[in-house]
């Protein structure tokens, strides 16, 4: 899936669905950090504004989320967290580049598919 599959209503989740899966599964810190908060009291209070945080932050919370799915369907949830937060062979952080993007399709398209390779790979397949 990329950022501009996800970017269609049909098939994204409203804000704060993905904000709560992030939430939930990667906890306030790291979610808060991929949306590019600099604290978690900053994410939050995107949440309490009578409007919708900024194009940027939902699009990176939607990559996020669909991160997360990536794990689950792969019944690997639990390492979510672990492997945003790993450098990887090339010398990147998956959080780092998701934080730095702008959630765009290239970006998106990038984790989710090195998402797919590390969860087949933790599977042994």
């Amino acid at each position: 899936m990329t950022a501009a599959i996800l970017d269609r209503p049909v098939f994204t989740n409203p804000v704060n669905d993905d904000a709560d899966l992030c939430v939930t599964t990667l906890g306030p810190e790291l979610t808060a950090y991929v949306a590019g908060a600099g604290s978690v009291h900053e994410f939050e209070s995107w949440f309490a504004a009578a409007r919708l945080p900024d194009r940027l932050v939902r699009r990176r919370l939607a990559a996020a989320a669909a991160l997360v799915s990536v794990f689950e369907a792969a019944n690997q949830t639990a390492m979510a967290a672990a492997w945003l937060r790993e450098l990887d062979p090339a010398g990147y952080v998956p959080a780092r580049v998701l934080r730095m993007s702008e959630g765009d399709e290239t970006s998106a398209k990038a984790l989710l598919e090195a998402a797919m390779a590390w969860t087949l790979a933790a599977a042994g397949l």
